[in-house]
């Protein structure tokens, strides 16, 4: 069931999804927007759907598979690492976006970028082949 294909999609995934919760706890109130940080990643997740649900459906697949196998310290051993992969990806991109220089500038951008769709799923993403597999995947697993 693993690949490391799979792995690679979820925590782009991951760390997007992360990226948008921190950006809109941290910008949102800032800029005077009115969706809550929750709405925000809710609209993100929305418009990714079908790669979102996929990722997740593969981490809780990878965690079974460890429980059955080593129990709860295996499963939250496999949530760990995930855990790790996605906050360290994701802290990257948020300090490149607003941890330099003027926060509400770097703040006004990223949520324009966001907005925009900048981590939204489309062809041009690199891992985008990595992302459709791990769709169908999703599908036949259901």
């Amino acid at each position: 069931m693993e690949t490391e294909s799979r792995n690679v999609a979820s925590a782009f995934m991951g760390a997007a999804n992360f990226v948008v919760g921190r950006i809109g706890i941290e910008c949102l109130p800032m800029l005077g927007r009115l969706e809550t940080p929750r709405e925000y990643v809710n609209i993100w997740q929305e418009r990714n759907a079908k790669y979102y649900t996929a990722s997740t459906r593969y981490i809780a697949k990878k965690m079974e598979a460890a429980d059955a196998i080593g129990g709860s310290v295996a499963r939250d051993a496999v949530l760990k690492e995930y855990s790790t992969i996605v906050r360290k990806e994701g802290e990257a991109t948020i300090v490149d976006w607003i941890g330099k220089g003027n926060k509400r500038e770097g703040c006004q951008r990223a949520v324009m970028l966001i907005d925009k769709g900048i981590l939204d799923v489309n062809p041009e993403v690199p891992v985008y082949q990595d992302l459709q597999a791990l769709a169908v995947w999703s599908k036949i697993t259901e």
